[in-house]
């Protein structure tokens, strides 16, 4: 009587061990990738509406547009070489960063001429 109740118990431990311990790991796994889409949504909101971006996504593609809309999950971008709207996840993007081609007849940056 006293071993079942024994091995009952050291069962019952057991199972919490395994139970306590299970979403910790996974927790952990999935932090990751979710802290990685937050870095990019919190980067991607810092620019102004209109901004030309260039964007690299983890399958090696790269693409260049405007941010139109963002969500809790993924972002709309106004690409700039077909003008199409794309949606795209915060996870799928590797690295963001603001563009530098002008679009258009007269767009360039204007530059003072200084005379000493």
């Amino acid at each position: 009587m006293r071993t079942m109740i024994g091995k009952s118990v050291l069962y019952l431990a057991i199972a919490f061990v395994l139970v306590a311990f299970s979403p910790v790991c996974h927790a952990a796994s999935v932090s990751k990738a979710d802290k990685h889409a937050q870095k990019v949504q919190k980067k991607l909101s810092k620019y102004k509406a209109g901004t030309l971006l260039h964007l690299e996504f983890s399958n090696s593609q790269e693409c260049t547009g405007t941010v139109t809309e963002l969500s809790e999950t993924s972002f709309t971008l106004n690409n700039a070489d077909n003008n199409a709207k794309e949606t795209h996840l915060y996870g799928d993007v590797s690295h963001v960063e603001k563009g530098t081609q002008y679009i258009g007849a007269g767009s360039a940056p204007k530059h003072r001429m200084r005379f000493f």
